[in-house]
């Protein structure tokens, strides 16, 4: 098993839309309606437990294809969640440092999703050289963590943004609703950017 844990704020807009939309988007990249080897879940830093998700969070997510995003409940970001998770992808800086104060050896298979889905972009289109053994016979669990260790690997590799806060995703939280869809579009992309990134990666080119 593969875990990845997403985390924002509340746990109630870009972390639950990051979970939705990768538990959609990767296996959709492979051809399948789900992968069993993957499992996606999300945490807040100053979330509620169980409170729902956000109102026009949900609805922008709807709009993106996912059937239930109501269904979603929120959860406080704890130890376990970040002992547990494979790969931690904070939806900002703040919250990727959170899950690494939480379990320092976290450290390094936190990403933001900005920082993550860029150096995807760089492994595939082959800007940064790390050598990656494509799916094979040891299962998708396996080939994700080659992911990961490479992603480790080249990070320093990668320029560094003028703008900080260029490696966050904007937090639309009570914000006017043309805040929301520019979030959620910015979610979207970045997931649909590593999905396809993913496969390319997995077929070896």
């Amino acid at each position: 098993m593969f875990r990845v844990l997403t985390v924002c704020s509340g746990n109630l807009c870009r972390s639950p839309q990051a979970e939705q939309l990768l538990r959609a988007r990767i296996p959709a990249a492979f051809g399948r309606t789900e992968i069993p080897a993957l499992e996606i879940s999300s945490a807040g830093t100053k979330a509620f437990d169980d409170d729902p998700m956000d109102r026009l969070a949900a609805t922008e997510a709807m709009r993106l294809g996912i059937a239930e995003p109501r269904a979603h409940r929120a959860r406080r970001l704890r130890e376990p969640h970040v002992a547990q998770a494979d790969l931690v992808l904070g939806m900002g800086r703040e919250h990727r440092a959170a899950a690494s104060s939480l379990v320092p050896s976290a450290v390094r298979r936190s990403f933001t999703l900005v920082e993550f889905a860029r150096i995807l972009e760089a492994l595939a289109n082959g800007s940064v050289a790390a050598s990656i053994a494509p799916l094979g016979a040891d299962g998708f669990a396996a080939f994700m963590r080659r992911v990961v260790e490479a992603a480790v690997t080249v990070r320093g590799l990668m320029p560094t943004p003028e703008a900080p806060d260029a490696l966050d995703v904007e937090d639309p939280y009570r914000l006017e609703p043309d805040v929301y869809r520019r979030s959620a579009d910015a979610v979207d992309a970045l997931v649909a950017s590593i999905a396809s990134d993913l496969r390319v990666l997995a077929d070896g080119r």
